[in-house]
């Protein structure tokens, strides 16, 4: 005697799983690239904020040791990296506060704009890779920058080109400020 199959089953065929996992992965595609894009911006906020950080940081340590103290730019392993010369010595040693710039991230990117277009009088941008602080908390300009009073610029970019470039000044007075930019724009405060 053959059984009774109930006509009430639930559940979902084969083809109404399959049309659903295609809309989310066209939905996943759509998405995707937004997603990396965030991320990216991210990781360049995150290095700006990072790198002006690692200045204050300097700064205070002059004030706290009262002293002239650097921030120098220099490479470890291989990477662009900024530290905090604690001995005065021009050389990085393990000791010092060091922020390793990520590979995304490229310092002082050759499509970003210029200097002059945050509208700061005697912006330049960060020679010799050097910025030094003295007791009170100014910039000391007789160890870096060859004496001459500037407002000095370190600017950001993403190597893959994508969320505009990041900007710190440092004006002689000490005072740290972010910028943001979009590609072939000028420079606004964030």
């Amino acid at each position: 005697m053959p059984t009774k199959r109930l006509s009430t089953q639930r559940g979902f065929s084969i083809v109404e799983l399959v049309i659903v996992l295609g809309m989310m992965l066209v939905l996943s595609a759509i998405g995707l690239p937004r997603i990396v894009t965030s991320m990216s911006i991210y990781q360049l906020n995150a290095a700006s904020t990072s790198l002006q950080n690692l200045i204050e940081v300097a700064r205070f340590t002059a004030v706290r040791r009262n002293t002239t103290i650097s921030l120098r730019q220099t490479l470890v392993s291989g990477q662009a990296a900024f530290y905090v010369d604690l001995a005065n010595s021009g050389a990085y040693a393990s000791a010092d506060p060091v922020y390793i710039v990520p590979t995304t991230v490229q310092v002082a990117p050759a499509a970003a704009p210029a200097a002059a277009t945050t509208g700061l009088a005697n912006t330049r941008a960060l020679g010799g890779g050097c910025i030094s602080f003295n007791s009170r908390g100014v910039v000391d300009y007789t160890n870096c920058g060859g004496g001459v009073q500037s407002v000095w610029f370190i600017s950001l970019g993403l190597t893959n080109n994508v969320g505009g470039y990041r900007a710190i000044t440092l004006t002689p007075m000490g005072q740290a400020k972010s910028w943001t930019a979009s590609a072939g724009g000028n420079w606004g405060t964030m």
